[in-house]
């Protein structure tokens, strides 16, 4: 049975409160529409949890009653795997998800929340005198949620690797509202299956990150930048190769 919109927002409601459920088109908007405006289908409501627990109820209730749910951190996407496919959907953002659960230094990781921004980690980082080295344009809106969604690469993904090769564990919600408490902060761990792999980059498909702990690296010295001009695609090749037999992976 298809519930209609009628329906949909009072339970939401019911599970969430007023203040954590939008349903007007108008308050939709911004959760609705992509960066590229390119995907137009509307919202039924958007859910807006603050604790995991809310988080297992939405995906609890919408296992049991059919209806579909689109994973949302910080809507930068330019894909659309964040908005609406179809119009039936409920949007079910994680923005409100935000907090640092740990920071280990002399480890090099740390663990937050997945609506934390990655602007917000790159300053958690620092503050301890370390690095988060995932640097993307939307880094001020785009959340650690979505980073690991979407596998992320950046700016430095030569250098440290995409988001799955900076995350070292994860928390998420599965469909029917039961919890994967993955966040694992061991480097050396050959025990068994390695979910959080299937888990970064599934862009929700496969359950909602609701917490990550990720690696932290060790500040730089000093920044040096040089404009190179390279006459082909294979003396760009052995320049890469020079400077990184030279400077090591960094």
């Amino acid at each position: 049975m298809t519930l209609s919109k009628d329906q949909i927002v009072p339970a939401l409601v019911q599970l969430l409160g007023e203040s954590s459920v939008v349903s007007e088109t108008g308050d939709m908007a911004g959760y609705v529409c992509e960066p590229r405006h390119r995907f137009h289908k509307p919202a039924q409501a958007v859910a807006l949890p603050r604790t995991v627990a809310e988080v297992q109820a939405v995906m609890e209730w919408a296992n049991e009653v059919g209806v579909h749910i689109v994973p949302q951190a910080g809507n930068t996407g330019l894909v659309g795997g964040q908005v609406p496919a179809f119009g039936d959907e409920v949007i079910l953002s994680v923005s409100r998800l935000k907090g640092v659960r740990n920071v280990d230094a002399a480890a090099g990781h740390m663990t937050l929340d997945a609506g934390t921004t990655l602007q917000e980690a790159h300053e958690i980082a620092e503050e301890a005198g370390m690095m988060f080295p995932l640097y993307i344009a939307s880094q001020g809106s785009a959340r650690i949620g979505g980073v690991l969604g979407s596998n992320a690469g950046g700016v430095q993904v030569l250098s440290y690797g995409n988001a799955r090769e900076l995350c070292l564990g994860v928390e998420a919600v599965m469909a029917d509202g039961s919890i994967y408490k993955g966040l694992n902060a061991l480097r050396k761990d050959n025990t068994g299956y390695d979910l959080k792999d299937l888990l970064v980059g599934s862009e929700g498909t496969l359950g909602v990150i609701t917490a990550a702990t990720v690696k932290l690296f060790p500040k730089p010295d000093a920044h040096e930048t040089a404009l190179l001009n390279v006459a082909s695609p294979e003396a760009a090749l052995e320049l890469f190769t020079t400077m990184r037999a030279r400077r090591a992976i960094r």
